[in-house]
């Protein structure tokens, strides 16, 4: 415990002191009257309700501040559409159309201008074909001679030329692959076309072997002309363009198998009936 010499010299080194009191006479008391307040208006923002759970919100607020549902109806600003860069793909095909356009119309003009000329020539044209047609000036070839390379005994190649189809001639080779027929004619011809006509009676071309692909020369052509025949008794026209011929060569590479009919077994020879020339003879 602090002792009496303690306590007094703490007491002088800390003076105390004591609040003056304060007289404020009349004069005072009214230059200190409280001064008035002052009233300051606040700017009011407009506030938009909620048409959803009715909150007041901001009017510049897009969306309430309690439920965030949308508050403006204006539509919202919408993005510009993405720029089309073309491809020089792209470009290409629009100057190929362009192009195509261009000519298309230069083309209609021209029709437009020159369309009476046009239907001339076209008739003009037509009666030329009509008149020059090989079709219309093409008679049938009799050839001067015939021969083959093996014959049948009582079927000779001169049965292909005489002009019936029931007669026929046969190769005494087994299956006719390698056989040849020649053709001469007594003038130089310009064949067109060749009709080949297997046996017309039914079973008789079943059980003969019949001529599949062959291969035709003449002398006047440097080159060797292949044909495949169907397998069938009708006539079969084979075209030609010679110019002058007057030896004309059938060689036989394949065949149709002979096969059996009934009872009656099938042949190992190639047969053929007849063969005829159509064209003009050569001036």
């Amino acid at each position: 415990m602090p002792n009496d010499k303690d306590q007094e010299a703490f007491e002088n080194i800390f003076e105390p002191f004591e609040l003056e009191e304060y007289s404020a006479d009349a004069g005072d008391i009214e230059e200190m009257q409280p001064l008035a307040p002052v009233h300051v208006e606040r700017e009011t923002t407009p506030a938009v309700s909620c048409p959803s759970c009715g909150t007041a919100n901001p009017a510049h607020n897009r969306h309430c501040e309690e439920c965030g549902a949308r508050l403006s109806q204006s539509p919202l600003p919408v993005a510009p559409p993405p720029m089309i860069r073309s491809t020089p793909g792209g470009r290409a095909l629009s100057i190929l159309v362009g192009v195509v356009m261009l000519v298309a119309l230069f083309a209609l003009f021209l029709n437009i201008f020159r369309g009476g000329d046009d239907d001339l020539a076209a008739t003009e044209t037509t009666l030329d074909i009509s008149t020059t047609s090989p079709a219309l000036t093409q008679t049938e070839l009799q050839p001067a001679a015939v021969e083959a390379s093996s014959e049948f005994p009582g079927l000779e190649a001169e049965r292909l030329i005489d002009g019936d189809a029931s007669t026929y001639w046969n190769d005494n080779s087994q299956r006719g692959v390698g056989a040849t027929i020649t053709f001469t004619f007594a003038q130089p011809v310009a064949i067109s076309e060749m009709e080949i006509q297997n046996i017309a009676e039914a079973v008789a071309f079943r059980r003969n072997y019949r001529i599949k692909d062959i291969q035709v020369t003449v002398d006047d052509l440097a080159i060797e002309l292949p044909y495949t025949l169907p397998d069938n008794n009708e006539p079969n026209r084979v075209p030609l363009d010679t110019l002058e011929t007057r030896r004309l060569t059938i060689t036989v590479l394949d065949t149709y198998l002979g096969e059996p009919v009934g009872d009656q077994p099938s042949f190992t020879e190639l047969a053929l009936a007849e063969v005829r020339f159509f064209g003009s003879v050569s001036r």
